[in-house]
């Protein structure tokens, strides 16, 4: 069976010439992005003593009880991070003293 010749053009080269003629335009030589990327979030891992998972997990025990759903410890993390950004930083600071 005969291989079919790749002198002509290709979609990949024709592409490749797009691009290539599309940022000649630009400025910066990147083209503009049509659609906003949205932010992506990161995950982010803590260490924490067997001290601290044991308070947690009272923590979200207490919390299980007074709600009508299951919440996590991820839940209630997040929940104590948007309680802390509402605190007086000293009083925040306080509390970081007292347990570090």
């Amino acid at each position: 069976m005969a291989k079919k010749s790749l002198s002509g053009t290709t979609k990949l080269s024709e592409a490749a010439q797009r691009k290539l003629t599309s940022h000649k335009g630009d400025k910066d030589g990147e083209a503009l992005p049509l659609v906003r990327q949205r932010h992506k979030p990161r995950l982010k891992n803590f260490r924490l003593s067997p001290a601290d998972i044991l308070r947690l997990q009272t923590l979200t025990n207490a919390v299980n009880e007074e709600s009508e759903r299951s919440i996590s410890e991820t839940a209630v993390i997040k929940g104590l991070i948007a309680l802390g950004e509402k605190t007086d930083p000293a009083k925040l600071l306080k509390f970081i003293r007292e347990v570090w």
